[in-house]
Parts: C-alpha cells; structure tokens; sequence
C-alpha cells in the first residue's frame, strides 16, 4: 500500500494536478503517523488491515465534513471534500453493497448457524472473518436485523 500510495503522489505531482496531490501527500502523513503509531518508524510498513483502517478514518472525516458543510451552505466545501473521497476510495477494496452485500449477510448466518436477534454478534463475526472490513457496518447490521426476527 506504501509504493502505491508514493508511486500515486509522484505521479500526481509530476502532472501537477493540485488537489490530488494534496490529498495524496495528507494521506501519506497520516500512514507514516499511523507506522510511527505503532512503533514502525516513518518509513515503516502497515499491516494491510492497518492501513485500510487509515484510510478508512480518512474518508469516514470527509464524509462528516461534507455533512457538516451542507448544513451550513458551504456546497462548494461540500464538493471538494467529496472530491477527496472519491481519491481516497481508490486505495479501499471494492464495498459489497445491494444484493451482494445482501448475498454476503445470507452466508454469513448460514455459516455461523444464527436463528435469532441474540445471534447478531455472531453473524458479524463470521461476515468479518470472510470479507474484512468490505461492506458497510451499518447496512449489513440492518439486513442482518431484518433476516434474523
């Protein structure tokens, strides 16, 4: 994830394109804190669950922000941070969403054998274990809760 996100920095900087720069260059400050974080050294390799979770805060900050800017009428703040969760993004995986995500939740109850409500956390469990970190927490807990009544 490190030469990716330095190979994509370096390319952006080399087309001059501004924003995605700046983006990219706060995303790498924000690894290497995370590295020296976890007693890694700057230049110090993440874990991949590591740094998807870095990248991960990124986006959930910008997501809250452009909330926070629509709500006061700034569009054209709301636009930029929206561009920069679209940069962002392109260092997560791919999210199941919709039927998949749907399809995802079906397997998950059948592997961990839930029946009931009271089986949520083992659901969550076994939808964890298989898809790390690839769906959204809150969706995939609301078809759970409409699956298992």
């Amino acid at each position: 994830m490190l030469d990716r996100l330095q190979t994509e920095l370096k390319s952006a900087m080399m087309a001059k394109d501004g924003p995605r720069t700046q983006v990219l260059r706060m995303a790498l400050a924000a690894y290497r804190n995370e590295a020296v974080a976890k007693g890694l050294g700057p230049q110090g390799l993440l874990a991949e669950n590591d740094a998807l979770a870095v990248f991960k805060r990124l986006v959930k900050s910008r997501e809250d922000s452009v909330q926070q800017y629509e709500q006061a009428g700034a569009l054209d703040r709301a636009a930029a941070e929206r561009a920069e969760i679209g940069v962002l993004k392109g260092f997560l995986p791919a999210m199941l969403e919709g039927d998949r995500l749907e399809a995802a939740v079906r397997e998950a109850i059948a592997a961990s054998g839930a029946a009931s409500r009271k089986d949520v956390g083992l659901v969550n469990k076994a939808l964890q274990a298989r898809h790390s970190g690839a769906y959204d927490g809150k969706a995939a807990n609301l078809i759970i809760q409409s699956l298992l009544q």
